[in-house]
C-alpha cells in the first residue's frame, strides 16, 4: 500500500487527468469519476433512478479535493476515495437500502453523510491531522 501511495505522488501537473463513465435510465444510474493531478475540479452526481450506483476516486496534490453524491431511488451505492491536502465529501441518499463508503487521506478531512432508509450501512476511513465526521441514518 505504501508503494502505491509513493507512486501517486509522483504523478505530474502535466500528466493531470480526468476519467468520467456513466450509464443512465430509469431503471439503473451508474457513474465513475477518477481524477488525478494538482488542480482537480470539485465532483457533483445527482442520481434519481431505481438503482443508484456512484464513484469517485480523487487523487490531487496539496490542494483540495471536493465530491458531492446525491441519490434518490430504491438501492443506493456510494464509494468516495480521495487523497489531497484538504478531502471534503458529502453523500446523501434517500432509499430502500443505502450503502456509503468514505475514505479520505490528507492533512485536512472533512466527510459527512446522510442516509434515509430501512436498511442504511455507512463506512468513514480518515487519516489525517484534522479529521471531521458527521453520519446521519435515519429510518423510513
Amino acid at each position: 500500500m505504501i508503494a502505491a501511495f509513493a507512486t501517486m505522488g509522483a504523478v505530474t501537473e502535466a500528466s493531470a487527468g480526468s476519467v468520467q463513465r456513466s450509464v443512465t435510465n430509469r431503471n439503473v444510474s451508474i457513474e465513475t469519476v477518477v481524477e488525478f493531478g494538482n488542480n482537480v475540479q470539485p465532483v457533483t452526481i445527482e442520481q434519481s433512478s431505481r438503482i443508484n450506483i456512484a464513484r469517485v476516486i480523487e487523487i490531487g496534490g496539496t490542494g483540495t479535493v471536493d465530491a458531492t453524491i446525491v441519490q434518490n431511488g430504491t438501492r443506493n451505492y456510494a464509494n468516495v476515495i480521495q487523497m489531497g491536502g484538504t478531502t471534503n465529501a458529502l453523500i446523501g441518499q434517500s432509499g430502500t437500502s443505502n450503502t456509503a463508503e468514505i475514505t479520505q487521506i490528507g492533512n485536512s478531512t472533512n466527510a459527512l453523510l446522510l442516509q434515509v432508509g430501512d436498511m442504511n450501512t455507512g463506512a468513514v476511513s480518515q487519516f489525517g491531522r484534522f479529521n471531521w465526521l458527521a453520519i446521519f441514518q435515519f429510518g423510513r
